[in-house]
Order: C-alpha cells, then sequence, then structure tokens
C-alpha cells in the first residue's frame, strides 16, 4: 500500500506557484489589503502583466475604455478576479496532465477546472450569500490531489478500490480514505497549504466532497462549483446528468430547486465563453 507519509514528502515537491502569485493570494484574503499593494506587486511581474492587460481589455470588457496600465486594469477587474487570472496561469500546465489512474486523458482535469471556476464565478451573481473572494482559486484547485494521488495508484490499489467500491458499496472517496488514510480531497489541501495558499482556499479543497466538515461557506460554494463542472461537462459530452446535490449545502446557500435549475444553463454558457477564448480543451 501507499506510504502516507511518502505520499505528502512527494506533494511538496510538487512544482510551486509563482511567488508573486503566492503573494497576491495572500493579498486578496486580507479585507485591509490596499489597491496600491495588488498594483505594486503586479506590476513587477511582466508576464502577470501582460495577462492583466489582456485580460481588462478582452471580449468581458467590451463596452468600456481601453485600459493601458495595471492600475486601472485592478480596478476594472477586481483583486479576486486578478488573482483568479494568476493561479490559473501557473497551475494550467500542471492541471493539463493526463491523470490515468483516474480515467482523465490529457486536459480533461483542466477542462473540469475551469468549468468548476466558471460556476464559482456565477454563484457571486446567483447565490444570496457572501461569495469569497478565495472562492475561484478553491474552485480551480479543488482536485489538485488527484494529480498527485494518481501518481501512486498503481493497478493492484486501484483493484481493491474498486472492490471496495462494488463489494462495499463504498464512494471513490470512501474508499480512498480506507486503503490509503486519506482522500484527494485533503492531499490537495495538503498541496495548497505547501503553496501558501490561504487558509480558505485550503478549507474549500480539503472539505469539497463533504463541506459540512469545514464549517465554511466557501466549502459548500466549492462544493457546488465541482457539482455544476459534472454537469456543464455531461453537457460537452453529450451525456444525461443526474446529480444529487446536498440538500444541506442548498439551505447554507439559500438555493431553491428553481436556482440550481438556472444556474446550469448560466454557468455553462459561460464556460463556452472562457473556453473559446483560453482555448480550454
Amino acid at each position: 500500500m501507499i506510504d502516507l507519509a511518502h505520499l505528502i514528502e512527494q506533494a511538496n515537491d510538487l512544482a510551486p506557484l509563482p511567488a508573486s502569485t503566492v503573494r497576491l493570494a495572500e493579498l486578496a484574503s486580507n479585507p485591509e489589503c490596499h489597491l496600491n499593494d495588488v498594483v505594486e506587486l503586479i506590476a513587477f511581474d511582466q508576464a502577470l502583466t501582460v495577462k492583466l492587460l489582456r485580460a481588462a481589455n478582452s471580449a468581458t470588457y467590451a463596452q468600456a475604455a481601453p485600459v493601458a496600465n495595471v492600475q486601472e486594469a485592478v480596478s476594472r477587474m477586481g483583486t479576486a478576479h486578478v488573482l483568479s487570472l494568476a493561479v490559473a496561469a501557473g497551475a494550467r500546465p500542471l492541471l493539463q496532465a493526463r491523470v490515468p489512474a483516474y480515467g482523465l486523458d490529457e486536459g480533461r482535469l483542466w477542462r473540469h477546472s475551469v468549468a468548476a471556476a466558471v460556476a464559482a464565478e456565477t454563484a457571486s451573481r446567483l447565490c444570496p450569500v457572501v461569495v469569497p473572494p478565495e472562492t475561484f482559486t478553491a474552485a480551480l484547485l479543488h482536485d489538485i490531489g488527484k494529480l498527485m494521488m494518481g501518481r501512486f495508484l498503481t493497478a493492484e490499489i486501484l483493484g481493491y478500490i474498486r472492490r471496495a467500491q462494488e463489494v462495499d458499496h463504498l464512494s471513490q472517496l470512501d474508499a480512498e480514505t480506507l486503503l490509503l488514510n486519506v482522500h484527494h480531497g485533503e492531499l490537495g489541501g495538503l498541496i495548497a497549504q505547501h503553496w501558501k495558499l490561504p487558509p480558505r482556499v485550503v478549507l474549500g479543497i480539503t472539505h469539497h466532497h463533504h463541506p459540512e466538515q469545514g464549517l465554511d461557506v466557501i466549502c459548500d460554494l466549492t462544493y457546488l462549483a465541482n457539482q455544476v463542472a459534472k454537469h456543464i461537462e455531461a453537457g460537452l459530452d453529450g451525456q444525461p446528468c443526474v446529480l444529487s446535490f446536498d440538500p444541506g449545502v442548498a439551505e447554507r446557500l439559500g438555493m431553491t430547486v428553481q436556482t440550481l435549475e438556472n444556474f446550469y444553463p448560466i454557468a455553462a454558457t459561460r464556460y463556452a465563453q472562457v473556453s473559446r477564448r483560453y482555448d480550454v480543451v
């Protein structure tokens, strides 16, 4: 079986996010953060500056006047959106990898991650609760643990997991926990912690399957983002999507059945726009 200590050690060796992205995450989660702090940080990161100006002048803001500097771009987009842009740029090469242990071809994990992030973005428009600025990042990275765990899931271990699911009727998550003493959500939380991402991002990733355990609205929102992403992907693949949605999450987020039914097509339309613009496969 897998040595848990070795698994965590390997997770800590995963390529870190750029230092500017980590610092930006710290600023975004600080309610006393000043706009000038964000602007100064980005101004010294040439690659991020280029991405930010391109995004601020994209079709999303077509009706607004063009921006020519970082301060105008940050003011237009908001710190949370800027953070999401930075994290996506840093994490994309990792999330595009194949993860055969989870049946994910190249680009599939990235597609799911972007769909979840888009759902998190949509939540800020449709959920009556206050959506923390870290939600987009937690949604984008919620399955990062699969990337590392997939490297250790041999054919033998996968066989044990399948038998636990078939014989004992366990979920994939519960089978992972039973056999490995950790599931991919917890491992993803450890990776986010190692990357020095904000505590709320760590919470959302860790508890995206069992949000009631996280005792924070970001866990419910990351759960919602994951479920909506599955719905979007099913539509892209021409498959029917019958998803069970935790009623406790719906109650805590103040969402009704009608709200959820309205949520899916709006998120799917937004995903189509994003995927065309950023070449999501």
